[in-house]
């Protein structure tokens, strides 16, 4: 495990605007820029990297590897806490935060394919949730960005199972999607996206051979039963939970 220690802010430096949460309840996301600096993020990456490899886990087909609340290390723990965060949550969930799991999400040159468009909430059901998608890398269309469809939010669509290597066997069909606005949202490392658990999303194909990592961390307003049986721990953040 890598020794690295986090310089976790102290302060909040980061507060939205009243346009930037009414553009997340619109559109049901939101970029944020620089919400982690630079050297906090690559640090991050490199603390991941070491524990994927303890774990043998660098080479899983899917490019994905989860984490609960109770199996952080020390610096992706504090991460996932920071001040900046919790404080953007409460402008758009409420005073009561709860952290439920982080995903570390990577690509390399042998993971090329696109993440197939889905909506989160069908992996987990009960309450809506927010994630925040943590750029560990420069995020761009030739090594695999986001891309979202706005106001998706606002419907729950049909979904496809299919069974391959590339990890979400839950996908919304291409015929679904015709005709719907589609945003490629390329950021820089230290960079997040906020988004709703039912806004539609998928990743870019990896085509320029260099890896590319995230993390994506979920939470939920602790106010608000979830009848999700995917955690059986939480961390609350701030305010009161009824799930415990």
């Amino acid at each position: 495990m890598s020794n690295s220690t986090l310089n976790p802010t102290q302060t909040v430096k980061i507060v939205l605007t009243d346009a930037q949460v009414a553009q997340y309840h619109r559109d049901g996301y939101l970029v944020v820029p620089n919400l982690y600096d630079e050297q906090t993020a690559l640090a991050w990456k490199e603390v991941l990297k070491a524990r994927l490899a303890e774990e043998n886990k660098l080479n899983e087909p899917s490019g994905v590897r989860v984490w609960m609340a109770d199996s952080m290390d020390e610096y992706t723990s504090a991460s996932v806490q920071d001040p900046n965060v919790v404080a953007i949550l409460q402008q758009l969930l409420g005073p009561n935060v709860e952290f439920l799991s982080v995903k570390a999400v990577f690509k390399n040159a042998q993971t090329t394919f696109n993440s197939p468009w889905h909506q989160d909430w069908f992996y987990w059901q009960g309450s809506n949730k927010i994630s925040i998608w943590i750029a560990l890398d420069d995020a761009t269309p030739e090594n695999g960005c986001l891309r979202m469809v706005p106001g998706s939010q606002a419907k729950v669509f049909d979904m496809a199972t299919v069974e391959d290597a590339k990890g979400f066997n839950r996908r919304v069909t291409d015929e679904a999607l015709q005709g719907l606005p589609i945003d490629t949202l390329p950021v820089h490392r230290g960079d997040a996206v906020f988004f709703h658990d039912l806004a539609l999303h998928s990743s870019c194909p990896n085509t320029n051979g260099k890896e590319r990592w995230s993390a994506i961390s979920t939470y939920r307003d602790a106010s608000q039963a979830d009848s999700s049986t995917v955690w059986d721990t939480a961390m609350v953040l701030s305010g009161e939970s009824v799930n415990v």
